[in-house]
């Protein structure tokens, strides 16, 4: 009789396991086939997609929902075991009534006790893919929850017109010095005509002159820390004004996308021999530092930041913003630092008396030209921008005499200039950043059609020029070649870089994860059968200038 009930307990117990085998394999396998069980599922929200952190048991995991429907949500998953290179998982978790089927090749079964909503999904999980006792399925806390990142939202400032409209406050008077004059209009005569007119006056004493500049502002802007961008006219430091239309148009095109812009009248005209043509090109470099001590000294009531200055100009103005950015008070010609009367001082010593000081962060050379190529130093590290026309007469692109065209003259009264081809040269040698535009074919002032005419050529200069310079206001990330490389069985470290002129906001991860929220922690966690890994950060600065640099990584074996 025992024997008997025995075996009738076997038996049953046999059929209960059968029968609950039967049933799990159909709500894991099939949930919504017609022989399965017919679940109400109300009440069943799908969380959000993005990354959830959590556990399953004792396994820590970054989950990623990339899918979801009213009644199930699907994406992959990693083990999180301070590894730097992990398998993905796939999972898909499906509503059945009430209850949650939760899917993988790690883990199978039912979420029971459930709480699934926007951002929480979490409950106990039966594993039918692992036995603990006969029939019965290990049990195990499920906890995730959505990990809240914020999206940085950056600016094209700088690269791109923000600001409709300029302001322009005109005849700010900055300094006075002796001269013969500040401006002189353009016209279409020939250079020898333009020397003849201004010879008499050239012999004249000198006066003392009114030295001006207008600024232009971002109509609406309210930084009050801006880059700030002077100006100096071309015009063979003869004629010319800081309201020529190749500098209205430049310094409008700046304004417009951020920056205080100043444009500067100088001293012009010289007498028709070398030594005299050179202290003109002196009193010019004198004359635009004498500007920028005095935009630095008004630096808090202009909104600009005088530690970050970028200087440019045209022909005679390139020549000027050059000597201006690489020339020392032990670098002058030998023309200006005679005795007595000879003697025009240092850079800094003529037109006031502001002692403040500002700080040249980059050079904009547009078909200008050095004597000395030995002025740029190798520990003057200032960008330079050098845009010039290949059939340049008048300012040579390599190295020649000016004013290829003015019958044997410029021998006479000029030296041999050093062009923007030599220049760029001279930087390389040096590994000074720089870059040489090359107008083919293109002359003197290619973007004249005449003296108060723009053509299409201006487009290409404000483009190159205005990118030039927003590359020098944004931050610059330095990422190390050897953090390129990730070993497969290496353990997670951040990752090491550098922010110059900035600082870090964020890092976005492609074909990895990162272990936590943090925006600015660099330990990740690359996928090892991803097709593209790469690592992209994001940079900001006080000037609100923002840059992204995205690197590519490998896994070594």
């Amino acid at each position: 009789m025992r024997l008997v009930l025995i075996c009738l307990l076997l038996i049953a117990m046999n059929l209960f396991f059968n029968v609950k085998k039967v049933l799990t394999s159909c709500l894991v396998a099939a949930p919504f086939l017609l022989f399965c069980p017919d679940f109400s599922r109300a009440g069943n929200v799908a969380p959000g997609k993005g990354i959830y952190d959590g556990k399953i048991g004792s396994d820590q995991l970054i989950t990623v929902l990339e899918n979801k429907s009213d009644n199930s949500f699907s994406g992959y998953f990693v083990q999180s075991r301070g590894k730097a290179v992990e398998a993905s998982h796939s999972f898909v978790m499906t509503a059945a009534g009430r209850k949650w089927i939760f899917q993988s090749d790690l883990y199978a079964g039912k979420l029971k006790k459930a709480t699934v909503n926007d951002s929480v999904f979490s409950g106990t999980l039966s594993l039918h893919n692992r036995k603990k006792f006969l029939f019965f399925s290990e049990k195990v806390p499920v906890a995730f929850v959505l990990r809240h990142e914020t999206k940085v939202a950056p600016t094209d400032r700088y690269w791109k017109e923000q600001f409709p409209t300029v302001e322009v406050r005109k005849d700010l008077l900055y300094a006075k010095a002796k001269g013969y004059w500040t401006e002189s209009p353009y016209s279409d005569e020939p250079y020898v005509n333009v020397l003849a007119k201004g010879l008499v006056r050239t012999f004249d004493d000198p006066e003392l002159l009114d030295l001006k500049l207008d600024v232009y502002y971002p109509k609406g802007d309210f930084f009050k820390s801006r880059p700030l961008v002077m100006l100096i006219h071309g015009g063979a430091f003869y004629i010319g004004s800081k309201e020529s239309v190749s500098e209205k148009e430049l310094a409008t095109a700046l304004a417009k996308r951020g920056y205080v812009v100043a444009s500067i009248n100088y001293r012009l005209g010289f007498k028709p021999y070398p030594d005299d043509v050179e202290r003109s090109g002196f009193r010019a470099v004198q004359d635009a530092h004498a500007a920028l001590r005095y935009l630095s000294y008004n630096a808090k009531g202009l909104g600009i930041d005088p530690t970050q200055v970028y200087v440019g100009g045209t022909s005679a103005g390139a020549i000027a913003s050059l000597n201006l950015a690489f020339m020392d008070n032990d670098e002058r010609p030998a023309s200006v630092t005679g005795a007595g009367s000879n003697s025009l001082g240092k850079i800094e010593s003529s037109g006031n008396k502001y002692t403040d000081s500002f700080q040249i962060k980059a050079v904009a050379n547009m078909w200008g030209a050095v004597a000395d190529l030995n002025i740029i130093d190798r520990d003057e590290r200032i960008p330079v921008l050098s845009i010039h026309g290949t059939a340049d007469d008048i300012v040579p692109y390599s190295y020649d005499y000016p004013f290829q065209n003015s019958l044997l003259i410029n021998r006479l009264i000029m030296n041999k200039m050093y062009g923007s081809s030599a220049i760029r040269q001279r930087l390389n040698d040096l590994g000074i950043p720089n870059k040489l535009v090359s107008l083919k074919g293109l002359g003197h002032e290619p973007e004249l059609d005449n003296y108060k005419t723009l053509n299409h050529y201006m487009d290409t200069i404000v483009s190159h020029v205005s990118s030039f310079f927003a590359r020098q206001t944004a931050p610059s990330v330095f990422f190390p070649q050897n953090q390129q490389v990730v070993q497969a069985n290496a353990n997670i470290k951040p990752l090491y870089f550098e922010v110059s002129n900035g600082s870090a906001v964020q890092l976005d991860v492609t074909g990895g994860l990162k272990v936590n929220g943090d925006p600015l922690d660099s330990s990740i966690i690359w996928l090892k059968d991803a097709d593209k890994r790469q690592v992209t950060i994001w940079a900001k600065n006080k000037f609100e200038a923002w840059n992204s640099n995205t690197f590519d990584i490998q896994i070594s074996q």
